[in-house]
């Protein structure tokens, strides 16, 4: 056995990197996870592919310690897997474990590494937690340790990648405890009615057992047999026939429905819960309720758990529920009939409790194997079969020789075959493939990084379930892409690096490989694995090949959990170059292809990535981690007609899709819309139910408090007055406010001082967290009522549900949170001042010389809500004066002297630095409006993780979303024709689901009717639309090309424009993608806006209000402005009336540009609820 040293003593500093390394580890696993995952031992026996990918993996996730094995001498083709492998080692003759331990060991300094050598026993794993064999183990060894493991309660992990097919075994022993199955977050819910009823039926199969239909029948039947025997009991035992007709058209759920409501009263009660909103559970979950008030509080024995079938004595407690069949927002508890009636009130919280599960040894698996049901591949579906047989006949081969079957040699494959027939399990599953075994044969000593990839980020992951978070697979996994596979096209070995590829895929493969030219956009977690294996399949190592990666994004210390290129000697360097050092090293050809950028793809930098790059790639790697930014590449992918390969990850979860020009729809097509849809304003302002509520009002606020209202009097410094107002005035909806912000400013920051940092933060808590409550209370008493507006009639009470009936804060300098929020708020003042943060203790002795205000009710403030509750604004009241107003601001901002302005530093939120106090002020704000409506504070952590926007990300998503990502890409690198042969993925690796189709067809659009909805006199009225698509048919991917040659006069273009396309004229033209304020060109009635002028110049000398003067002077104003834009746009080419409107073009070399019309024909008028669509127009003016 040779160790490495152990790390040094762990210093308080050291402690400090260690929890911001896992701050968005912790982000998806949490506190309790991490602090598991610190103690388990791991050990990894095989450092090929998918061995050194599951150890960097787990030395990357931080456990205690990992182990790792392999004493076999390095090979040429290992180095197309195992990225840690050099030429040189092949050459000095390393083992496999000898030449990664350094690289390995590097990764993670706080977690102990070690390597074994020499035999595997069960006294090599004695001190383990997880054993992981990912090497050709016979299987007579595998079985021993496994029954080792098996009984001494260890973790047993197995994967094999044979050619082009992954085969995953676990065994998490006979009694493994699962605290948490999925790592969801705990689910909440507002309760909206609360009631006694007979247990409801489940479904058809339960009803019937209840009049003595036997198991063994409901087996046997369908569900047309289930559905009639039903209806035959509602005639004997309710004398209820109904007809024939009926019967065929009515669903289960309303025959269930028609079943309770004939049959419930002899059956149990329960309690039936309704929520406000989708409560989103399971059969079988348990739920914390507080704050039910029944008119019984307690009836008989408490208890702390309440199951389905007990007498509930405290409705306060935790229940078991059982989901409704149908609706989604009833749940059903035990037996309430004993606590009287629902008064009101009432949340609900799910409890995740600990479940026990047992999984069986590999010797019982062989023979009679469990398939993981999660695991979905939906093209090659019932392959898992196949599979297993297929792995069997291999593994017996290995038994047999002492070796793998030797590459395309097909003596040795027929030898699998034959003993696949022989096997039992192939009669017993009825999966015999004789193709399918002669495949996993021939090419089972050849890997690649692909499945490597997938395999490392789906045994790492569950490794970690050791911990009890999260869903073992139960048991096997089989995963296959043999349909890749040619025998004819197969190369064979050249020793290279790239064998394995040369032998799977063909010569043809490998040097269309080496030659690709390809932008990957984005170094941070996805574009380092994405980049590792670029590097070891040799994608665009090649003086032929471009490799173009970018990312202007320096490199963090919470980076380093799940970037493994870097280290913390990169730390504040860029991440393009730092990555691009590390795969260098991996692989010293893709220096010829690299072609490093710093940055940012957008608009902004198009002089770099100009057209012409655009046009001379193959294909674009996404590897980004905002929406922005892939909607801009996938723009440039429609444009250009370029395939695009799109991944994501959230957590344990994540997703890939491929986008093929005209064959599927573009990535602004296909995402999937989100299940969450944000948080209403007026649930943030007025009526917060939920934490997370009131840490979005505090990131809010922030804003709000420390950010506009700086920025606004800085950009007064900066701009000077004209400017200034200039800008202002362009936005009148807005002036109001940007003027009286910056007035209050201007005040403020007259007197940059302790003092007055002080006093504001005194007001903002009195203002927040006392007035604001007291003036809700003040307009909507505990008392009050929901009265139809229409009817008068009573609804309710308002403070139901969702709405928490608020309680105001007392201030008081004996309160810490009170403390809290001064001393923080002032901190962020003083920086804002750039003057010295004074102590807590001095805020304190400053606030109490403070006059605590009486709280008079606000006269000018009226809160309405809806009858729904549905919206509720607070609206300031609006004087007819307001214009007014608004010229007093701006004479104000006249008389300033910006020169004397004191620079002030706006507080952008920044969540990485824990001495600015920026999340200590969310925490603290949020938990102090939290505690005005009853609800549980938040940690500083949760806060930092919400307001800083902070995406729980994991390694080992990462690993397997890029490896089923690089599956795709070797399809297209084959010149595949057929859509078909590509697949979209979506995996979860804390519940094992992975989810693999074809891709959607492209999005076409056709002659159609579209609903809206329009608003007319207080009523919401249906409309329908008619569009009409020309041509009939297109896609995103489609463009009407006009090559003129040159740029032509704007005129003469709209003037052409009928003649060349269908006889339709151009009514207004905008560049295609961009801001639709900015318009091109308008059809102007020119003869309206002369009449519309000489009346409004006639109003103008005849009133003499001054208001209403100067509204028929805008009306002039306006209408002068239309008629200059009309002369306007006779004087431009188009390309001009293009700059003029959206500025220069950022690539100067452009021949092109795409530009939007809306068309009417000119043969007729266009109805009232009428459009024409037609594609894009790109417009060449060289």
């Amino acid at each position: 056995m040779m160790e490495i040293e152990e790390p040094a003593t762990i210093t308080t500093e050291s402690k400090t990197m260690m929890k911001e390394d896992l701050s968005r580890q912790e982000g998806a696993y949490g506190a309790k996870m991490i602090g598991k995952l610190k103690k388990m031992k791991c050990a990894v026996f095989g450092l090929r592919g998918a061995g050194i990918e599951i150890a960097k993996n787990l030395m990357l996730a931080g456990p205690h310690t990992v182990m790792v094995h392999d004493d076999e001498k390095v090979e040429i083709a290992d180095l197309g897997t195992n990225f840690y492998l050099s030429e040189a080692d092949v050459k000095s003759g390393k083992t496999r474990a000898q030449a990664c331990e350094k690289k390995l060991s590097e990764i993670n300094p706080f977690t102990y590494f070690r390597t074994h050598v020499g035999p595997i026993t069960s006294e090599s794993v004695n001190d383990m937690d997880v054993v992981i064999f990912a090497d050709s183990t016979p299987l007579v060894k595998l079985v021993e340790i496994n029954d080792y493991c098996h009984k001494k309660g260890k973790k047993f992990i197995y994967v094999s990648l044979y050619g082009m097919m992954m085969s995953i075994f676990s065994d998490f022993g006979p009694d493994h405890e699962i605290y948490d199955s999925n790592g969801d977050a705990e689910r909440s819910f507002v309760i909206d009615k609360l009631e006694t009823v007979p247990q409801p039926f489940a479904n058809m199969g339960e009803f019937l057992k209840s009049y003595g239909v036997s198991e063994e029948k409901l087996k046997k039947m369908g569900y047309r047999d289930k559905k009639l025997a039903c209806f035959d009991v509602l005639k004997t035992e309710a004398q209820l026939e109904v007809d024939e007709k009926r019967k065929k058209s009515m669903s289960a759920n309303e025959l269930l429905v028609l079943l309770d409501k004939k049959f419930g009263h002899g059956r149990k009660m329960c309690g039936k819960i309704t929520t406000i909103h989708r409560h989103l559970l399971s059969d079988g979950d348990f739920v914390r309720l507080d704050e039910i008030v029944m008119s019984e509080s307690q009836s008989g024995e408490t208890k702390k758990i309440y199951k389905l079938t007990d007498k509930i004595g405290n409705i306060n407690t935790t229940c078991e529920i059982k989901t409704h069949r149908s609706n989604p927002n009833v749940l059903y508890i035990g037996d309430i009939s004993g606590l009287g009636t629902y008064k009101g009130g009432g949340i609900g919280t799910q409890v995740k409790m600990p479940k026990k599960t047992s999984y069986k040894s590999l010797k019982e698996e062989l023979s009679n194997p469990t398939f993981e049901i999660a695991f979905a591949d939906m093209i090659h579906f019932g392959d898992e079969r196949k599979a297993h047989v297929a792995w069997m006949a291999v593994q017996k081969f290995l038994s047999e020789s002492k070796r793998l079957p030797y590459l395309l040699d097909e003596k040795d494959a027929m030898r699998c075959v034959a003993i696949a027939k022989e096997l039992e399990i192939a009669k017993s599953l009825g999966s015999f493939d004789e193709e399918f075994v002669t495949k996993a044969a021939l090419f089972a000593r050849a890997e690649t990084n692909a499945f490597a990839s997938i395999a490392g980020g789906v045994v790492a992951q569950e490794a970690m379930k050791q911990t009890g978070k999260y869903t073992p697979i139960s048991q096997w996994i089989h995963f296959h892409s043999l349909q890749m596979l040619d025998r004819k096209a197969a190369g064979k070995p050249q020793g290279t690096r790239y064998d394995h590829y040369i032998t799977l895929f063909g010569e043809k493969f490998m040097e269309d490989a080496l030659k690709a030219k390809f932008f990957l956009v984005g170094c941070g977690a996805l574009g380092c694995e994405f980049l590792k294996n670029i590097a070891v399949t040799g994608l665009g190592c090649s003086s032929k090949g471009e490799v173009h990666i970018t990312d202007d994004d320096v490199i963090e210390l919470s980076n380093l959990s799940r970037q493994f290129l870097f280290r913390r000697r990169h730390i504040g360097k860029l991440k393009s170059k730092s990555a691009a050092g590390a795969a260098i090293e991996m692989n010293p050809a893709l220096k010829e292809g690299l072609k490093l950028h710093n940055t940012r793809v957008e608009p902004k930098t198009e002089n770099e990535f100009s057209d012409k790059f655009w046009e001379n790639l193959d294909f674009v790697v996404n590897a980004l981690d905002n929406l922005k930014a892939r909607h801009y590449v996938d723009t440039k992918c429609i444009i250009f007609g370029k395939p695009l390969f799109e991944s994501g990850t959230l957590g344990t979860q994540a997703n890939q899709t491929i986008h093929v020009p005209k064959k599927t729809p573009s990535y602004q097509e296909g995402a999937p819309p989100g299940e969450n849809q944000g948080i209403a304003m007026c649930t943030m302002t007025n009526f917060p139910y939920e934490p997370l509520h009131c840490i979005e009002w505090s990131r809010m606020m922030f804003g709000q408090v420390f950010e506009d209202g700086p920025s606004a009097y800085e950009d007064l410094r900066k701009s000077g007055v004209q400017k200034y107002l200039e800008k202002t005035g362009k936005n009148i909806s807005e002036e109001f406010d940007v003027l009286k912000k910056t007035l209050k400013w201007v005040h403020i920051a007259a007197n940059p001082t302790i003092d007055q940092c002080v006093k504001l933060s005194f007001d903002h808590f009195i203002g927040f967290y006392r007035d604001d409550v007291k003036n809700l209370i003040h307009s909507f008493p505990e008392d009050a009522r929901v009265v139809d507006k229409a009817t008068k009639k009573d609804k309710g009470a308002f403070w139901h549900g969702r709405r928490r009936f608020p309680r105001p804060h007392d201030f008081s300098l004996k309160n810490e949170d009170h403390v809290e929020f001064l001393y923080r708020t002032t901190c962020i003042y003083a920086s804002i001042f750039a003057v010295a943060e004074p102590t807590c203790e001095k805020v304190v002795e400053m606030v109490s010389k403070l006059a605590i205000p009486k709280w008079e009710p606000k006269k000018d403030t009226d809160l309405e809500v809806d009858e729904d509750g549905k919206k509720a604004t607070q609206s300031k009241a609006v004087s007819s004066d307001e214009y007014e107003e608004i010229e007093k601001m701006r004479a104000e901002v006249k008389t300033i002297d910006t020169s004397k302005l004191v620079q002030i530093f706006p507080a952008e939120f920044e969540k990485d630095d824990d001495t600015n106090h920026h999340v200590d002020w969310i925490t603290s704000s949020s938990n102090l409006r939290g505690w005005t409506r009853k609800l549980k504070p938040s940690s500083r952590a949760h806060c930092r993780m919400t307001a800083g926007r902070i995406i729980a990300a994991v390694a080992t998503a990462t690993a397997a979303i890029t490896g089923l990502v690089f599956l795709e890409i070797y399809k297209l690198l084959k010149n595949t024709g057929d859509v078909n042969d590509f697949r979209w993925s979506t995996i979860n690796l804390a519940t094992n689901v992975f989810a693999i189709e074809l891709p959607a067809d492209p999005v076409t659009l056709r002659n159609r009717e579209e609903k809206y909805t329009v608003e007319e006199d207080g009523e919401i009225k249906n409309m329908v639309r008619k569009i009409t698509c020309i041509p009939k048919e297109f896609t995103i991917y489609d463009f009407i090309e006009m090559k003129e040659g040159k740029d032509v006069n704007l005129t003469s273009f709209i003037d052409a424009f009928p003649k060349n396309y269908h006889g339709l004229k151009i009514t207004m033209l905008t560049a295609h993608g961009k801001d639709k304020k900015a318009v091109m060109y308008q059809e102007i009635n020119e003869a309206f806006y002369k009449m519309e002028k000489s009346n409004a110049e006639r109003l103008v000398k005849m009133i003499r209000n001054k208001m209403q003067k100067q509204r028929a002077q805008t009306r002039v104003d306006s209408a002068v402005k239309m008629l200059e834009k009309a002369e306007e746009q006779k004087k431009f080419t188009v390309l001009q009336a293009y700059k003029n409107a959206y500025g220069e073009l950022t690539d100067t070399n452009r021949e092109f540009v795409i530009l939007s019309a809306l068309v009417e024909p000119t043969d007729r008028e266009l109805g009232d609820n009428e459009r024409i669509d037609i594609p894009p127009i790109k417009y060449y003016f060289k």
